[in-house]
């Protein structure tokens, strides 16, 4: 049952990624010069994307607090696995700030090159200026930014400090930082939605798996009248006590 359905959803998702390839280059091309509405363009579709993809995998969402971020809003979440990027995605219009192995991962690295994905190289340090450069030209653009501070992925149980080095980007554009916890409710220690040793191995388990349930809670946004350790802190304890609270 379960390999069948795996392959039932490979099948579907073939189906998605032609199809939001396609919307994407057909943005890329008819708003090629006028980068405004080819943000506007790009948001909108993947957010799109991400609620296919929730569909296609049956992950359900449950949603606790104010989904409706203001734009330009530095949205900051901790990170278990690759469900992570579906859910935030299918929550909230942003881009994604991602790590640079995803620029390499079959299907959904044209995806993320078509949704003008932030890459982040954690092993050169000399880019992380430009990273924050970059996340602070989108915020000013009041576009949301979407990110992992932990800069890794955890088992679900905990979570590990954040990295403060992003948060300058919201303390230069002034604007706020909206914490975001995930929790999910698999009943598996750790949840099926860990990456684990292997990805591709996280990914036919995902396949796999009849549906999976996960609450997002959205907690009050901090204002980036603060320095970026104090926001990196901020975010993190909020979000620490609700992911500790969740599982208990």
């Amino acid at each position: 049952m379960g390999y069948c359905l795996a392959v039932i959803r490979v099948g579907a998702y073939i189906v998605v990624f032609v199809v939001f390839v396609a919307i994407g280059a057909f943005g890329h091309i008819l708003f090629f010069m006028s980068p405004l509405w080819l943000s506007k363009w790009i948001t909108y579709f993947t957010q799109w994307w991400a609620r296919v993809t929730c569909m296609v995998l049956n992950i359900q969402i449950h949603i606790e607090g104010d989904l409706h971020a203001k734009p330009g809003s530095l949205i900051v979440a901790n990170h278990v696995g690759s469900p992570d990027i579906f859910i935030l995605g299918a929550c909230f219009k942003g881009f994604f700030v991602s790590k640079a192995e995803i620029a390499d991962w079959p299907l959904f690295n044209w995806l993320a090159r078509l949704g003008m994905t932030i890459f982040a190289d954690r092993s050169k340090r000399h880019q992380v200026k430009a990273i924050i450069r970059e996340i602070e030209e989108r915020l000013n653009a009041d576009h949301s930014v979407i990110l992992f501070p932990e800069a890794q992925a955890t088992d679900g149980a905990d979570v590990v400090p954040f990295k403060s080095a992003v948060f300058e980007s919201a303390v230069l554009a002034g604007k706020q930082v909206v914490p975001v916890a995930i929790h999910y409710h698999d009943g598996h220690q750790p949840t099926i939605a860990f990456y684990g040793e292997s990805f591709l191995s996280h990914i036919v388990t995902l396949l796999k798996t009849v549906r999976l349930k996960a609450t997002v809670s959205v907690l009050p946004e901090i204002p980036a009248d603060l320095e970026r350790y104090i926001l990196a802190e901020k975010s993190y304890l909020a979000i620490r006590d609700v992911v500790r609270e969740k599982n208990c």
